[in-house]
């Protein structure tokens, strides 16, 4: 369903895997030098799948080194100042044995919410684990928006921002709660964006005379039967291009990450911090064994220019393993 790129759309587009510090900075360095001709209207830090958990290591997965990481990503964003910081979900993971969920929550949430600049969230997968939905939702703070409101959106310098909730059940469109042992109603793979949010979502844009980014943590640019995917992304995806107002949707959940472009929309999918594979071993890649809070590391700054009438530019400048992409997008 995805275009292939063509070469004018290539030299649009500049994709840098930043492995280290130094490989990192020239990637910012290109994509700040792609972007200058334009106007900046908003800078915001983007981070997904911390997945912090007290349970134990795997070779693909690093969970130990969530809160160093995040610590990182926290002393970046002090030095970038972004307008706001969002994490696009699986926040926290399944707990070993003995621990306090809601512990384990406050910890992450109180470095994420130390910086002095708004901060959202979107909800994932693994954030029900060992949480009810209500302890979940009544322990993290989205800023300006209501206490348990999983779908939103705000404007921000003049760009239009969406948060979606796929964490409903395809059959009864059930929200996400804790399983139990008498009630295990879904999988990672059960995710739908319900009726209500539909219209929501189809009324929310067309209230907004602004260019539009959206945030999802589950993916939105494959086939709906995708294991990452959100089970109606297509009918998701009809809204977003009826409404000529969206320049990109960002996603997390599938931690490989990737890009398509889909009638002009840019899908950006961005790598997992918590590990990048789940078939290859951190040590086959890393130096620190995927430990490094700096080259392990996988978030981005996201910024959005505005070139002209109808013309925009979106540069993700990534860290660590994240890719850097500089993308042209033109509205009607």
């Amino acid at each position: 369903m995805s275009q292939m790129l063509n070469r004018r759309t290539m030299l649009k587009m500049s994709a840098v895997a930043a492995a280290g510090a130094g490989i990192a900075a020239l990637a910012h360095t290109s994509a700040a030098h792609a972007a200058a001709d334009g106007d900046l209207l908003v800078k915001a830090g983007v981070i997904t799948d911390m997945h912090r958990t007290t349970q134990a290591d795997t070779d693909t997965r690093k969970f130990s080194a969530s809160m160093p990481k995040m610590q990182a990503f926290v002393n970046a964003m002090n030095t970038v100042k972004p307008a706001f910081v969002v994490e696009l979900g699986d926040f926290v993971d399944t707990l070993s044995a003995g621990t306090d969920p809601l512990k384990n929550l406050a910890q992450i949430e109180t470095l994420f919410t130390s910086l002095p600049c708004a901060h959202y969230h979107v909800l994932g997968n693994h954030d029900f684990d060992n949480l009810k939905r209500n302890e979940m939702l009544d322990n993290i703070r989205n800023t300006g928006i209501p206490q348990r409101q999983t779908w939103y959106s705000w404007d921000a310098s003049g760009v239009h921002f969406i948060v979606l909730d796929a964490d409903y059940t395809p059959k009864g469109y059930r929200p996400y709660d804790m399983n139990t042992p008498e009630d295990t109603f879904w999988t990672w793979k059960d995710t739908i964006i319900p009726p209500q949010e539909l219209q929501w979502l189809k009324e929310d844009l067309q209230k907004t005379a602004l260019p539009v980014i959206l945030f999802s943590h589950q993916t939105l640019d494959r086939v709906d039967d995708q294991d990452h995917n959100i089970k109606n992304a297509s009918a998701v995806r009809a809204i977003l291009e009826a409404s000529g107002k969206v320049l990109a949707v960002i996603s997390g959940h599938d931690h490989q990450g990737g890009y398509a472009n889909i009638k002009g929309i840019h899908y950006i999918v961005m790598n997992g911090n918590v590990g990048v594979s789940d078939t290859r071993s951190w040590k086959a890649t890393s130096q620190a064994n995927g430990m490094d809070p700096r080259a392990d590391n996988q978030y981005a700054v996201l910024e959005v220019y505005a070139c002209g009438k109808g013309d925009y530019r979106i540069a993700l400048n990534g860290y660590g393993r994240q890719p850097s992409y500089t993308l042209q997008r033109t509205l009607a």
